[in-house]
């Protein structure tokens, strides 16, 4: 089904391999905790993160549920909490991190896969409702990637996307510094890119909004930026927002 270059090929199974050993051997099989918990930093990121999610669901309801990039189900309690009578289909790269999902998920309406998701064949299922947190970054062939969610949609479903906007200078500055850069972090998938594969695939009503911003300001300035995140994407978000969140819909034939 899918056309990867060598060079895709190999990313992916690097992928894979990071994420199993992040789950498990560097963060000791607790990778939320030191994902979300470890710091007050991280605390205020995941609370942020929280607030900001709940706000962009309040208007999307759903049966069926493809969360993709999954993790150790951070985000699936949160959408379980909020729709407890709601099928799931969780895929995730790592068996580490679906390991430590299901240690925490243990609720007969949860399905999990370990896959990459281009690589899965879902079986001609239908869903309402995807939900991606912080993985289209690591997937190769983004333009698949969205049509790919667009397949997999029934007419009138909804979808959220949460992910990382890139900062060119700021690579550029830390290449010419000569600090080490993080190869997971190379392909993120900008807000303008995003919005145009979205609509070339065929989604509308297509909406952008802040939902991190840099956490190296004094805290009262950081709860300052992260208050706009009811706020459609712009200029400030551009210069100083590290995460953004697009909501999306699949017209009704």
């Amino acid at each position: 089904m899918e056309n990867l270059t060598k060079k895709q090929v190999e990313f992916g199974k690097w992928m894979r391999g990071f994420y199993d050993y992040k789950a498990s051997k560097l963060y000791g099989n607790k990778y939320e905790y030191r994902r979300w918990f470890e710091t007050p930093a991280k605390r205020r990121q995941f609370k942020f993160s929280t607030i900001s999610l709940l706000y962009h669901l309040r208007d999307i309801n759903f049966k069926n549920c493809l969360e993709v990039g999954c993790g150790p189900g951070t985000w699936t309690r949160l959408l379980l909490k909020k729709y407890p009578k709601a099928r799931f289909t969780c895929l995730d790269i790592s068996k580490e991190m679906i390991a430590q999902f299901k240690k925490q998920i243990k609720t007969t309406n949860v399905k999990t896969i370990v896959n990459n998701f281009l690589d899965e064949d879902l079986k001609n299922k239908k869903f309402d409702f995807l939900f991606c947190s912080r993985a289209i970054e690591y997937i190769p062939n983004k333009s698949r990637v969205i049509e790919k969610f667009y397949d997999l949609l029934l007419p009138g479903g909804k979808g959220l996307i949460v992910t990382s906007h890139p900062h060119p200078r700021t690579l550029m500055l830390k290449r010419m510094l000569g600090f080490k850069m993080n190869k997971q972090h190379m392909d993120r998938i900008s807000v303008g890119n995003m919005s145009f594969l979205l609509h070339k695939a065929g989604f509308r009503n297509i909406k952008i909004y802040p939902i991190l911003f840099s956490d190296f300001f004094l805290v009262p300035t950081s709860y300052l930026f992260w208050s706009r995140y009811k706020k459609r994407w712009g200029p400030l978000s551009k210069m100083f927002a590290t995460g953004y969140v697009v909501k999306f819909e699949k017209p009704n034939e």
